[in-house]
């Protein structure tokens, strides 16, 4: 298919532009958390709202497969348990009974996701405080070795508020860092408002950090694991509780980039510059066991399910009532406790199941961009809109199924909401293309064709344009063909200015009628007018408009001769020739310079017919063949002679048409009598039609009887052979 050079341009410049917009917005969704200027931040959280929401739709339609993790239990603050207690914060007696019975159903490691930075309030002091009751639990329940309790605490982005030192209790827990130079993760300062309080701290307790933030939509989806102090780097609660419960040490390596990998067990995960990881979500409450604090503090516990639930597991205490304010807003859950969002990270470190490295995921992303692309754009040079909207809804369809099956369950976060933009875009685009040169083709048609065909054929080829086709295309038309009788004398009895004057006006007159009648101007030729009807819009009733319209012009001519006469010009006598048949029709001439007409022996025959007029002393003759297609209760003509015109071997019959002030017109019975003698002419009855022309001729004097009686005159005297047909043959145009 031929393209032309600047429509292919825009067109390819636009997908460039859509692709690179997409591409650009899909890599700074990936970054978005290592951005730290509030401006670019602010401007990509725009970009990937809606890529970050899509994603967690589709991930959640696969994870709601996931079977229940069997080594992670919440024990649930939920509101049985605070209505039971009576009030909250607990007394952190209650937190030492609890950790009591988990030490009898032989719990592993116990995550606390309950802060304890103040001293309890209690007039008790010595070994019957509340924070030394607790503490001694911490001991008892850690003297098993294998056994591990963690409390939490936060972290600032700024010193005050913080510890310029970091804090004793925590050198037994720096992480195992392996660092590129002075590169480093964000810096941070431990929080003295949240720092647990000596007495526990002396119980040897494992201390992780509690810091999350949201992404800029509001949802948390990364994981604050590691906290930089002074390049000395801190875990989280759920990093060390996996790496007390599965007894392995998990490693950071600091990038010279700035980015991280954490190495745990048989995981190695990306960290970003902010010491987080993206997490994957197993689920929110339907994934992970539960059972209430109250439950398993109660007098009489079920010791079946409690054991069951607790033993050699990973616990976490956390607060899943309303009234506690620990609902987070998660891709799984938009108010899930935040205690789950710990539990998430151990399920993931546990199970290697964490996303791909971001590189892998932008490289599929890219292919399936480019892929994806490339078909549009093959399919778009056929110039097919429906080709085309399949084409999108297949790529379409085949990347979300990919997606879902493949990608999604094997940890890639393929940007799939971007990649779909940038697909319906270039289509949004091929089709803005489209129309816009379809506008501009219409307005292109409309104004060649305002030329040539009334406004109303105009308007009805831009509806359908299928009906106008470039090139020679064979249609059934009517031509026609007006002359001005004796133009040459005409023109030398008048100037130049006034002949251009009055043929002007001639015409506009005779082209307005054309118009009118929806026909379309073919061309001019000097003083003639040639036009055709069926074309470039066909339509069934074409014979009937074009004689129409040429009785229209002979009427017309006496008011237009009465207007040259005021000017002083000389009245113009016309004669019309009309034929139908098929003919090739379109744009015919050079790829730079053409004109719409049409050509062929049809055409040829009409302006033959035309030229008989003067012979025949008519103003309108038609052949036989328009004359068949006519409405003759509308339209009366007569039939004046058979002829053979030059240039042609197939007789054609004649037809003069009559105008409102024809004589036989005005006069029905010598109308008759004219039909009749014409016939008995061809049966060979002469004499008989002799008799009746003369009577015809005397009374009206018009050239056609004048003919047919001359016809039967001559041949009264020299009879014609018995292969005579009634045909005359013309030598001359």
């Amino acid at each position: 298919m031929k393209i032309n050079l600047m429509s292919a341009t825009v067109r390819y410049l636009g997908v460039a532009f859509i692709t690179l917009f997409c591409t650009l917005s899909m890599f700074f969704s990936f970054i978005e958390r290592d951005i730290q200027d509030p401006g670019i931040k602010k401007a990509i959280a725009y970009s990937s709202f809606f890529e970050n929401r899509f994603f967690d739709y589709r991930a959640n339609k696969i994870i709601k497969d996931n079977e229940i993790n069997q080594q992670i239990t919440l024990v649930e603050i939920d509101d049985e348990s605070m209505q039971a207690v009576g009030t909250y914060p607990f007394p952190r007696t209650v937190y030492a009974d609890f950790l009591n019975r988990l030490t009898e159903y032989g719990a592993k490691t116990v995550v606390f996701d309950v802060l304890f930075p103040e001293k309890a309030l209690a007039c008790e002091t010595g070994y019957n405080n509340p924070d030394n009751i607790f503490a001694r639990a911490i001991t008892n329940f850690q003297n098993t070795p294998g056994r591990n309790v963690i409390l939490p605490y936060s972290v600032a982005d700024h010193p005050s508020g913080g510890f310029k030192e970091l804090p004793e209790d925590l050198f037994n827990f720096i992480m195992d860092t392996q660092q590129a130079g002075e590169v480093g993760l964000k810096k941070e300062y431990v929080s003295n408002e949240t720092f647990p309080i000596k007495a526990l701290r002396e119980a040897s307790p494992g201390l992780g950090t509690l810091n999350h933030i949201e992404d800029s939509d509001g949802v948390f989806r990364h994981y604050h694991v590691a906290s930089n102090f002074d390049s000395l780097y801190l875990p989280s609660i759920g990093l060390l509780g996996f790496q007390n419960f599965r007894e392995v040490t998990p490693k950071l390596i600091i990038n010279i980039d700035g980015s991280a990998q954490l190495i745990a067990g048989e995981s190695k995960i990306p960290v970003n510059n902010q010491g987080e990881l993206k997490i994957r979500y197993h689920g929110g409450v339907d994934k992970f066991e539960s059972i209430g604090l109250y439950q398993v503090l109660k007098p009489n516990p079920d010791k079946e399910k409690l054991t069951k639930l607790l033993h050699n597991r990973i616990i976490f205490l956390g607060s899943t009532a309303l009234g506690a304010h620990d609902l987070r807003n998660t891709p799984v859950d938009a108010k899930l406790p935040g205690v789950y969002f710990h539990m998430n990270l151990v399920h993931m470190l546990d199970n290697a199941y964490y996303f791909k490295p971001v590189e892998d995921s932008i490289y599929y992303s890219l292919l399936f961009l480019a892929i994806g692309t490339i078909i549009l754009l093959i399919l778009q040079r056929f110039d097919k809109p429906l080709l085309d909207v399949l084409g999108v809804v297949v790529v379409v369809s085949a990347t979300l199924y990919l997606d879902a099956h493949y990608f999604i369950p094997k940890g890639y976060e393929i940007r799939i909401f971007f990649t779909l933009n940038s697909f319906i875009l270039q289509y949004v685009w091929d089709t803005f293309l489209n129309f816009y040169q379809s506008n501009k083709d219409k307005k292109q048609i409309k104004g060649a064709f305002s030329r040539y065909v009334s406004p109303a054929v105009v308007n009805e080829m831009l509806q359908d344009p299928e009906n106008l086709k470039v090139g020679g295309t064979r249609q059934d038309i009517t031509c026609m063909f007006s002359d001005v009788r004796d133009f040459t004398s005409i023109s030398e009895n008048l100037s130049a200015e006034d002949l251009g004057n009055c043929l002007n006006q001639y015409m506009g007159k005779m082209t307005d009628l054309v118009f009118e009648y929806q026909g379309t101007l073919d061309k001019y030729i000097g003083d003639a007018v040639v036009a055709l009807w069926g074309a470039p819009v066909p339509f069934d009733n074409h014979p009937q408009k074009a004689v129409e319209a040429a009785i229209a012009m002979i009427n017309l001519m006496p008011e237009i001769n009465a207007s040259f006469e005021e000017q002083g010009f000389p009245e113009f006598r016309v004669g019309i020739g009309l034929n139908s048949g098929e003919c090739s029709v379109g744009n015919m001439g050079s790829d730079s310079i053409f004109s719409y007409t049409a050509l062929g022996d049809n055409m040829n025959l009409g302006a033959r017919i035309e030229g008989m007029c003067k012979p025949y002393g008519a103003q309108i003759l038609v052949s036989e063949y328009t004359f068949a297609r006519l409405d003759q209760d509308a339209i009366i003509c007569r039939p004046v002679d058979k002829v053979r015109v030059k240039g042609k071997t197939k007789p054609v019959e004649l037809y003069e048409v009559f105008h409102e002030t024809h004589p036989y017109l005005l006069n029905k019975e010598d109308y008759h009598d004219y039909i009749k003698a014409y016939r008995l002419y061809h049966q060979r009855e002469f004499e008989e039609a002799l008799v009746i022309f003369d009577k015809l001729h005397q009374k009206h004097q018009d050239v056609p009887t004048q003919r047919l009686k001359g016809y039967c005159e001559e041949f009264i005297a020299n009879p014609p052979e018995d292969s005579w047909d009634g045909v005359i043959t013309f030598t001359t145009k």
